[in-house]
């Protein structure tokens, strides 16, 4: 018979410390390594949400149908303001909410490219086709509202056929003509069908008179304020 060991109350110690030693570590590795893999995932996503962001603006920017590109100063407003904001643009108009950075990386090589001196502040993109106008119209009055509950807010500026537009300069644009009210007109004028007109044209508003360097200017015949 092989001799029994015994294990002196020291070494029992000194397993049951090394023991413990060892679960505290593991537990603490992997703990270590989520919290890394937390700050990767939430990087990529951070950085592919910009990388959407920029994606949709310039998207917005390089669109045929897009007119007129402004920022707007929304530092004052609610979430709910913001909502509201959205849902009282007529169609054809767009807000989206983004960092300077992206908005003038966007625009760059763009007709929209003079929207880089607006880039200050805290700004929503509105990105607005033809019916120019009615969008003017529609902020004019939210703005109304929000001013008098003390919330400052406004235009910081806006681009229009390469043209940059000053704070001042965009007011009248609530009373642009549409397209469609130019091409009847000039229809008009020249005594051709107003569809015809718009083919012949390629439906290019800047061919039909759109004067924004007079607009800019306070000299257009078109609008006034």
């Amino acid at each position: 018979r092989r001799p029994t060991r015994t294990m002196s109350a020291t070494s029992m110690t000194q397993r049951a410390s090394f023991a413990t030693s060892s679960v505290s570590a593991a537990r603490a590795m992997p703990k270590s390594a989520s919290s890394r893999g937390a700050l990767v995932v939430r990087g990529a996503a951070s950085k592919a949400k910009k990388q959407g962001q920029l994606d949709a603006l310039a998207a917005m920017a390089n669109a045929e149908e897009t007119f007129l590109v402004a920022g707007f100063n929304y530092q004052s407003l609610s979430v709910k303001d913001m909502i509201t904001f959205r849902r009282s643009l007529p169609e054809g108009s767009h807000l989206m909410v983004a960092k300077n950075t992206l908005l003038r990386k966007a625009v760059a090589g763009t007709k929209f490219e003079p929207m880089a001196q607006a880039t200050t502040g805290m700004n929503a993109w509105l990105f607005v086709d033809e019916n120019v106008a009615p969008t003017m119209k529609a902020i004019k009055g939210l703005t109304k509202g929000w001013e008098k509950a003390g919330k400052q807010v406004g235009f910081n500026g806006a681009c229009m056929d390469g043209q940059f537009l000053a704070p001042a300069a965009i007011a009248p644009l609530e009373n642009l003509p549409t397209k469609l009210d130019l091409i009847t007109q000039i229809a008009v004028g020249i005594k051709q069908v107003p569809t015809k007109l718009a083919r012949g044209t390629k439906g290019n508003a800047s061919k039909l008179g759109y004067a924004v360097q007079a607009i800019s200017e306070g000299k257009s015949e078109i609008i006034s304020a």
